[in-house]
């Protein structure tokens, strides 16, 4: 039995012996010098120490370092730590594991160098200053350099050890910032703290919490708070839980709950996810692959969809809110640049399903719509939605592809409730009954306002049962009949116009909206002509003829009809804009209808006068 004991006793002594003389013999600065020129060998990697360096051994072995540097060569990358700090459980060691009891990094700056070549170009550069030209090598490279990473994803292992454990992990204070050559922050991004748990590859549950600012004003807050489990033989992570809080991004916080799997060596991975901001919600799944195309692939249901709730918070944009709102002289937005560079860094496909869309005073409600985005083309096709009552189906492409950006669409809009579409676009015009369109329109530009006044193309527009408030065509028409007739109207006449159609075939180009024909039936008139209205001014010219039938008396004894009055087009002249009354828009220009009676009549009695000598030169 004694000699057991001295047996189990003489190592136990060895390792007591150990922790009292180590830290005494043991140089740190040195220990921690040969360590770094290990790593330098095996890695490249630079690392230097220039504060105080630490060794415990008892009751584990913890090493701690002040004011660390790491240079990565090759990379860009310079990295300063106030203090690193890491703990290993001791007497696991002699049976050849490892358990980290606590890594500790606080005050870390990452300072990444944003490169000049062809590599850095597709990863980070604004593309907006790229030649067409430039632009198809910049989408070239782009493509191989995922193409090569897939590659190399699939052809590699992940380098971690099947023994990790990690007992806690706190990361605090670490700023990633990325600089040009000249040394200015394009970048930064602040990670506040980072606490995880058990970090382990044995299947257990690993909870981490966390917190991230992007400065900026205002500033956007992420916290992160998740539970995972590591799968080290299949390389993947699963996501028993995730949710973001983010603020400071939009009015309203947006949270977003996820959970689903992550592979690790391909870098993919399927979610299930929700998310909430104010009014807002919505549910779906997501797939997210780094080196494929598309990238990201959704399919999502959302209660709405509404720019507003997307709006910057903050004081800076109310204090841009309020001076669009009280300065008269500000340029209108129109000639912004289009976010052409933007959605040359997506690469997505989503199938949307959306209660509502919300457009300044326009909803589209019940959307189902399907987009791709890549290389700087959204394609949606086919989107279908109720609009204003009626039900609308289109297709858009917008291709950003080059600088001169392009858009193209086509569609219709059946059964469209005017009197809720004419309200919603603030016309100063009352109306009621139902439309139709369809459209087949492209245009092209540089920006906003080159965008919109470009477009060309045909419209297609038909109502039924259509009345205008304030447009009494019928009294208008019978002032110039009474006018000729001599007489004065004694009835009162409806100060609205029932149309018993009105239609248009629409001509859209620079800017302009050719109406020809334009056409309308009332009960005894019937006008034709053409127009135009100028739709960044609003305003409208038109010219009709109207032909006039009997019955038209029957609202007035002045405005009686004879043959000779239904042989005229009566014309009627429209000028005005479409946010004033209408009531003074148009007018019948009598004036050229005595003066069509009176050539009439001339040739009238020129007929009959004719008429009577031939049969005299007969008798």
């Amino acid at each position: 039995m004694r000699i057991l004991l001295w047996i189990l006793g003489i190592p136990v002594l060895i390792v007591a012996l150990a922790i009292i003389l180590i830290p005494v013999l043991v140089d740190e600065k040195g220990l921690v010098e040969l360590a770094a020129e290990e790593i330098r060998k095996s890695s490249g990697i630079e690392l230097s120490v220039d504060g105080d360096a630490s060794l415990s051994l008892f009751p584990q072995v913890s090493l701690a370092t002040t004011d660390v540097r790491i240079n990565i060569p090759d990379s860009g990358s310079r990295i300063k730590a106030k203090q690193l700090a890491t703990g290993v459980a001791l007497f696991p060691l002699f049976t050849g594991s490892v358990e980290i009891d606590s890594i500790i990094v606080d005050g870390v700056t990452v300072e990444t160098l944003v490169r000049d070549d062809a590599e850095a170009e597709a990863i980070g550069l604004d593309t907006t200053t790229l030649t067409d030209a430039e632009l198809d090598g910049f989408y070239a490279v782009r493509k191989k350099m995922r193409e090569t990473a897939a590659a190399e994803a699939a052809a590699g292992a992940l380098a971690v050890p099947l023994a990790l454990e990690v007992g806690e992990l706190s990361l605090t204070n670490i700023r990633v910032v990325s600089v040009d050559s000249e040394g200015t922050t394009l970048s930064e991004v602040l990670l506040e703290n980072l606490l995880g748990q058990d970090l382990n590859l044995q299947g257990r549950p690993v909870p981490v919490t966390g917190s991230v600012i992007v400065p900026g004003e205002p500033p956007i807050k992420v916290l992160l708070s998740t539970e995972f489990t590591a799968d080290i033989e299949g390389e993947s992570l699963i996501l028993n839980s995730l949710e973001l809080q983010i603020a400071g991004a939009t009015q309203e916080p947006l949270t977003v709950a996820t959970t689903g799997t992550i592979d690790l060596n391909q870098q993919i991975a399927e979610l299930d996810l929700s998310l909430r901001s104010g009014t807002l919600e919505g549910s779906g799944q997501l797939r997210y692959a780094t080196f494929e195309s598309p990238q990201i692939d959704a399919d999502l249901a959302l209660t709405e969809l509404n720019p507003a709730l997307l709006v910057l918070a903050g004081p800076d944009a109310v204090a841009a809110a309020e001076d669009g709102a009280n300065n008269d002289e500000m340029p209108k937005s129109g000639d912004a640049a289009l976010p052409l560079h933007a959605l040359r860094m997506v690469d997505s496909r989503a199938s949307l399903r959306i209660e509502q869309v919300v457009l300044d005073a326009h909803v589209l409600r019940d959307v189902d719509a399907k987009l791709r985005i890549v290389d700087g083309i959204a394609t949606l096709e086919p989107v279908t939605a109720t609009l204003h009552g009626g039900r609308i189906n289109f297709r858009a492409v917008f291709d950003g592809h080059y600088n001169v950006a392009r858009l193209e669409t086509a569609g219709g809009l059946e059964a469209l409730d005017v009197a809720e579409a004419v309200a919603a676009l603030d016309m100063g015009l009352g109306a009621s009954g139902s439309a139709n369109l369809s459209w087949t329109l492209d245009g092209s530009g540089a920006n906003t306002d080159e965008l919109t006044g470009s477009l060309q193309g045909p419209i297609s527009f038909t109502t039924e049962d259509i009345t205008l408030e304030g447009l009494a065509v019928e009294k208008m028409i019978c002032d110039g009949v009474a006018l000729v007739n001599q007489e004065s109207l004694s009835a009162e006449f409806p100060t609205d116009t029932q149309f018993q159609a009105l239609g248009a075939e629409i001509q859209l180009a620079d800017g302009v909206a050719r109406l020809d024909p334009l056409t309308a039936q009332l009960t005894a008139i019937t006008l034709t002509g053409n127009g135009n209205v100028d739709l960044a001014s609003q305003d409208l010219r038109a010219s009709f003829r109207a032909q006039l039938s009997p019955e038209l008396g029957e609202l007035d004894p002045a405005c009686r009809i004879n043959e000779r009055y239904t042989e005229l087009r009566w014309p009627m002249e429209c000028k005005g804009n479409l946010a004033d009354d209408p009531s003074s828009w148009c007018g019948v220009s009598t004036d050229e209808i005595l003066r069509d009676l009176a050539e009439n009549e001339v040739k009238r009695k020129v007929g009959e006068e004719a008429g009577r000598l031939l049969k005299k030169l007969f008798e």
